[in-house]
């Protein structure tokens, strides 16, 4: 290996020069990527996006039959639901909660789908720009490939934040309508369908977590250690050479194609998440304020039994568009090594 002499004035090899330098960056255990149990579950968890508007519209429509004070535990204090006179206005207060819930986290989604599809072409052009500029280009043309990667990952990331504390909110609304009605004399069937959107929103919930930490940790990771090479190794007057550039090469590499790994994962993830919304949840939470108010027995069954025909065939063409999005993102992780070798 050619040698290079350190700014101490030290004849070393390149590897010892950097480690000289400063200190390479490692990642505390609990900020390392892995996407693996996002890539398992995310199929299962991104159904519960239609099954849970369509869970609570049956619930409206339960909930319009009757009305009835919430039985308070000795020694409780609930901290969620505002009406504990009213379980219909606590449904209604949890009707608008999931809504702007699941409003709100279409538009961030589709802001991530949109920011990330543009990262993995971003990154191949600083691969090949690390492989093939010269030095005076490089140091020129890195720093601004960074910031772009980085301007992208940022806007596109940090908007997970806000999904997570509304599903979570909803949840321990939920959670504690759930357990209220363990105490309270009320219709088995209204307890029963309460269970049932909270299962379906504690899916969403894991989702809506899991994309927002890794996401979080992707962000993380990727800036640290590129900021490293930026701050430590491209300074004026370092020596360069064809081994430096190999070794930035071999340091950068692994992150490179991890962070183009879960540009690929979160977009196929968020993208299939906003079309589930876009073609049935929007409308079924947007049009729904009317189920509570219904007085005759006869629609109500009209509209209950429209609810539990129709979920079934979406379920499936669901699972469906989930499946295919699954199988592009296996195929681009197949081809991924290859397409930075």
């Amino acid at each position: 290996m050619q040698k290079v002499v350190s700014l101490i004035g030290k004849e070393i090899s390149p590897k010892i020069f950097l480690s000289d330098l400063v200190n390479i960056p490692e990642l505390p255990p609990d900020v390392k990527v892995d996407n693996e149990h996002l890539i398992e579950e995310w199929q299962d968890w991104v159904l519960a996006n239609s099954i849970v508007a369509n869970y609570l519209n049956i619930l409206l429509v339960l909930t319009s039959r009757q009305d009835f004070p919430f039985t308070i535990p000795a020694g409780y204090s609930p901290k969620y639901v505002q009406d504990l006179g009213s379980f219909l206005q606590a449904i209604s207060q949890l009707s608008t909660e999931i809504r702007i819930a699941l409003t709100g986290a279409r538009e961030d989604l589709n802001r991530v789908h949109t920011g990330m599809k543009e990262v993995p072409g971003e990154l191949v052009t600083m691969a090949q720009m690390m492989k093939q500029a010269d030095y005076d280009l490089f140091l020129i043309l890195f720093p601004d490939s960074f910031k772009k990667i980085e301007s992208l990952v940022n806007n596109s990331l940090i908007v997970l934040r806000k999904p997570k504390q509304n599903f979570e909110q909803v949840l321990n609304l939920l959670t504690e309508i759930d357990f209220l009605l363990t105490v309270t004399p009320t219709d088995q069937m209204i307890a029963l369908q309460v269970s049932d959107v909270k299962t379906q929103w504690t899916f969403l919930t894991e989702l809506i977590n899991e994309l927002a930490e890794q996401a979080e940790i992707a962000r993380i990771s990727f800036l640290y250690q590129f900021n490293w090479v930026l701050q430590g190794m491209l300074l004026p007057g370092m020596p360069f050479d064809e081994s430096i550039r190999n070794w930035i090469i071999l340091f950068l590499m692994p992150k490179i194609i991890e962070l183009d790994q879960t540009s690929d994962l979160l977009g196929i993830v968020t993208g299939t998440y906003t079309d589930i919304s876009f073609q049935y949840t929007d409308e079924q939470i947007g049009g729904n304020g009317n189920l509570p108010l219904l007085t005759d027995e006869n629609i109500r069954k009209q509209y209950l039994k429209e609810f539990r025909y129709e979920l079934p065939p979406v379920a499936v063409q669901f699972a469906r568009l989930a499946l295919k999005r699954h199988d592009e993102f296996l195929q681009l992780d197949q081809n991924r090594q290859e397409k930075y070798e």
